[in-house]
């Protein structure tokens, strides 16, 4: 069952219901070719007893949404972990029909509104593939900025990539809601 926690004109965010969440899980982990190559996740074997583990972990917090749109369809996931001083680190997924669209846009305004306004922090950070070009575009239009760079940090598709480092700003976040 979701529940209303942060809600936005096409989407709210909802405490997970990993349960009904696993079957979806499952499935993208092992056939959504964007998720599994851009992020890491061909190297796993995931049965949903392993998706079940890991949605549980990263439920351990503190932080995580399920992305529901309007129809009350499951989207995706917006985490928030590695809590640190004044910031946050940020994952996030949607699933392939929903992208493009602007469901991940409100879900990541809705989610810095929470972090900046109601937890307080001053930070959200991430971590991408250099490779994963479209997830630095969509960091970018959201309002996060590169921050630094781990080269030769990722071996995949045959060959050593960078990661990436991205932060948004309070005062970033509060710039962009006054245009």
């Amino acid at each position: 069952m979701y529940y209303k926690k942060l809600v936005g004109k096409r989407v709210y965010l909802s405490p997970a219901d990993i349960d009904n969440e696993v079957k979806f899980m499952t499935k993208w982990l092992n056939e959504d070719e964007d998720l599994i190559y851009q992020n890491g996740f061909y190297r796993s074997l995931l049965g949903e007893g392993k998706v079940k583990e890991m949605l549980e972990k990263w439920n351990e917090g503190p932080y995580m949404f399920s992305i529901i749109n309007e129809n009350d369809e499951f989207m995706g996931h917006v985490s928030l972990f590695n809590a640190n001083g004044r910031s946050l680190t940020l994952g996030i997924y949607l699933a392939s029909e929903f992208r493009s669209k602007g469901y991940g846009s409100e879900a990541m305004r809705l989610v810095s509104d929470y972090v900046f306004d109601e937890l307080g922090y001053e930070n959200i950070h991430l971590e991408v593939f250099s490779y994963n070009t479209g997830a630095i575009k969509f960091y970018k239009r959201v309002g996060f900025k590169i921050c630094g760079v781990w080269h030769n940090e990722r071996y995949a598709h045959g060959r050593l990539h960078d990661v990436i480092m991205m932060e948004y700003l309070k005062q970033d976040h509060l710039a962009l809601r006054e245009l």
